[in-house]
């Protein structure tokens, strides 16, 4: 009877929790079985272009990927292995739901069948306005609709050609540049200042009178025997909390955190999702915060402006703003929107799923009137527009002893009800103020033209 409940366990188990990974996963032997019998099928656009399809080269089946490097990563590719799309909808492109009598014809004919198609959320126009503005940098671009949890664009840089991996193999394996890595989902980075929204959101919790904070900056601080500076040595005068975050002050904000109850920030973090995995249809990592109630006074600088140990996805910094942009409510990332079959019928459809709530609604109103200002007088001018509403908060984390930064951007752009969050980073740009939020305004500007 245990061995009997035993197995019943492990039987349910697998079918929620791993049958999944066994049936994309492209050593699956059945998987190479209907690669003999079906003819792979498309991945489109959520505005109905084609980002792979097979054709015939006249010998063989080829995978075509019809906008080359643009969407390397998130489509990925489909030689020597799988990436991306191709290897999470691995089944559903081998899957053939087309008409009976179709299928019966073909193998009559022997000929394939033709697989189902994926119908993914990403919207070519936002995605090369992306790439675009990423050109000749190394980062990433994640945007994404807050409310549904849609990712319309998702760039990684450098890229590959996906249609020439096997042939590039070796190198791109070797290359210094990591050009396999999906810097959106795998992509650990300090948060810099992106993570003061966390920070201003726990003190705020914890003291009511938080309009009523107040600090005199120099420029520079030392505290807890740590010793920090505001980017660029600037001396911001006195601020109250809503022109530490429009200025980005780094001394108000160690300040702040050294009254703050260590363990609670640290469980506001966790919230947040960070040390969780962001789930989305893509090989993805966990960010990490080894920050607990029980860390060291000393460590609390640091963290409160993202630095120290601390390391954040992009996708991650995504969800934290999708957030409070959604009244709170985080919703799953997700890809792929529908499957359908060759004669357009719905196969399955993807719902929209909240993961988390990690605040209220007039938490995020707050929030929101303070990274407005961000855009409007602060670090983020370079993301605004006349057009539509943004808010954001930049970032500049330092990730090396010689003081160089990474550039950040996590933002919100709203026009008639649509909206769209970005997280942007690129690798070793310095200021995000003046190098990741004119990114972001392109983008914005391609989804709301």
């Amino acid at each position: 009877m245990g061995l009997f409940l035993v197995l019943i366990g492990y039987i349910i188990h697998f079918v929620v929790r791993d049958s999944q990974s066994v049936i994309t996963d492209s050593h699956n032997l059945r998987l190479q079985e209907l690669e003999k019998h079906v003819v792979r099928g498309k991945i489109i656009s959520a505005n109905g272009k084609v980002l792979a399809q097979t054709v015939n080269d006249g010998e063989d089946e080829v995978r075509d990927y019809p906008y080359g490097r643009m969407f390397a990563h998130v489509v990925g590719y489909n030689a020597k292995g799988k990436s991306g799309l191709e290897s999470k909808c691995n089944f559903d492109l081998l899957k053939s739901n087309a008409n009976l009598l179709s299928q019966i014809e073909s193998n009559l004919k022997g000929e394939k069948s033709i697989g189902d198609n994926v119908y993914t959320t990403l919207d070519t126009r936002v995605q090369k306005a992306a790439y675009n503005a990423l050109s000749g940098e190394k980062g990433a671009v994640v945007a994404m609709d807050p409310e549904s949890g849609k990712v319309i664009a998702m760039v990684s840089k450098p890229d590959f050609r996906p249609a020439l991996v096997k042939e590039n193999w070796e190198e791109l394996n070797t290359d210094s540049d990591a050009l396999l890595i999906n810097r959106a989902t795998q992509g650990l980075y300090p948060p810099g200042s992106t993570f003061k929204v966390i920070t201003a959101l726990e003190y705020m919790r914890e003291n009511k009178d938080y309009k009523n904070f107040s600090y005199h900056c120099t420029g520079y601080t030392k505290i807890n025997n740590v010793k920090i500076r505001c980017y660029g040595g600037t001396a911001h005068g006195t601020v109250n909390l809503e022109q530490a975050v429009e200025k980005s002050c780094n001394t108000a904000f160690v300040h702040m955190a050294s009254k703050l109850n260590k363990g609670k920030l640290a469980s506001l973090a966790e919230d947040m999702m960070y040390n969780s995995k962001i789930p989305i249809n893509l090989a993805a990592v966990s960010s990490r915060f080894s920050f607990d109630g029980s860390s060291k006074d000393s460590q609390v600088p640091q963290i409160a402006i993202g630095q120290g140990t601390t390391l954040v996805t992009p996708l991650q910094n995504a969800a934290v703003m999708s957030a409070i942009a959604n009244d709170g409510v985080m919703m799953e990332p997700y890809l792929v929107d529908k499957v359908k079959n060759v004669d357009g019928g719905i196969i399955k459809e993807t719902k929209a799923k909240e993961i988390a709530s990690p605040l209220s609604a007039k938490e995020c109103k707050t929030l929101k009137k303070m990274l407005r200002k961000v855009v409007t007088n602060g670090t983020g001018t370079a993301a605004y527009s006349s057009r539509y509403k943004v808010y954001g908060k930049t970032g500049s984390a330092e990730y090396n002893s010689d003081k160089d930064s990474h550039a950040w951007f996590i933002g919100c752009a709203e026009h008639n009800g649509k909206k769209i969050v970005v997280s942007i980073i690129v690798e070793g740009g310095g200021s995000g103020g003046s190098v990741a939020a004119p990114i972001a305004k392109d983008v914005f500007d391609a989804y709301f033209r």
